[in-house]
């Protein structure tokens, strides 16, 4: 389907919008796991139009076999249309399907949050929920049909929060319009998450000045926690170090060198996907 809001000119105001270029290469991984049964989606980006192809990845999300997908999502947000179309693609997934937020889940990747069978965070994770926003330009009958798309947009939002939570639909509407910022604790608390895992999360590394109650100074003292051995793995691949090394490394049967320095960076700064520079 086209939107007639997709257009060149809206591309590249978004992109302003977020500060992020439109160029990304990499939106995300789907990598399968030793065991066969399992696999993992990785979503650390802004999610759809125009930085990433939301039905690519729809299409690649339902070719998944796998008995459990974990879906590890660090976003502050994207396009509410191309999430509710991921949303629906993963809820409805046949996989057992477990949604982590690694980081953060704020605006829309608070809904792809909510796509679970089971939803996970770290104790330092942190979500975010607020009404739809948009950037407009036309006359007062263009605005109006806007503001009705909205409040339907809106009221969507508040049904899956509420399924999911069970919290009233006035209390959520006020969370809402509040712009609320929420803790594991709270998530857990509040029914948004069913669980607070070990471990810490990474940092949230997105410029969030777009929204107007970031609390200060969120993101301070947030330090990247280890990568798996898999996440290990992949981050030198994609510096160019051989199969065997690259596994060798992760499996920590190699010696640190030169060559595990040349990529720290790079490894720090992926969890088996990057955001985009």
């Amino acid at each position: 389907m086209k939107f007639a809001y997709r257009t060149e000119h809206n591309a590249k105001a978004i992109a302003a919008f977020w500060g992020k270029p439109i160029e990304n290469k990499e939106p995300y991984i789907i990598s399968s796991l030793a065991d066969e049964d399992n696999a993992e989606l990785f979503i650390f980006d802004i999610l759809g139009f125009p930085f990433n192809d939301i039905n690519a990845m729809i299409r690649e999300v339902s070719a998944v076999k796998a008995k459990s997908l974990l879906v590890r999502v660090n976003s502050p947000g994207g396009d509410i249309i191309d999430t509710f179309a991921l949303y629906q693609a993963i809820k409805n997934h046949p996989a057992k399907v477990t949604v982590r937020i690694e980081a953060l889940a704020a605006s829309a990747a608070s809904i792809l949050a909510l796509a679970g069978d089971e939803v996970q965070a770290y104790p330092s994770s942190l979500m975010m929920i607020h009404n739809s926003l948009v950037m407009a330009v036309g006359n007062r009958f263009d605005l109006a049909e806007i503001c009705d798309l909205l409040e339907k947009i809106d009221a969507n939002m508040q049904d899956i929060y509420t399924a999911k939570t069970k919290i009233g639909k006035r209390e959520m509407a006020d969370m809402m319009k509040a712009e609320t910022w929420l803790s594991a604790k709270e998530m857990k608390e509040k029914g948004f998450i069913d669980a607070i895992i070990d471990g810490k999360a990474v940092k949230a590394a997105f410029d969030l000045s777009i929204f107007a109650n970031v609390p200060e100074g969120l993101f301070e003292n947030q330090e990247g926690r280890e990568l798996t051995r898999k996440e290990t793995e992949h981050a030198l691949r994609k510096a160019g170090a051989s199969r065997e090394y690259a596994r060798a490394v992760a499996a920590k049967r190699a010696d640190a060198s030169d060559e595990i320095e040349a990529v720290a960076a790079e490894i720090k700064k992926t969890i088996a996907i990057i955001g985009g520079k």
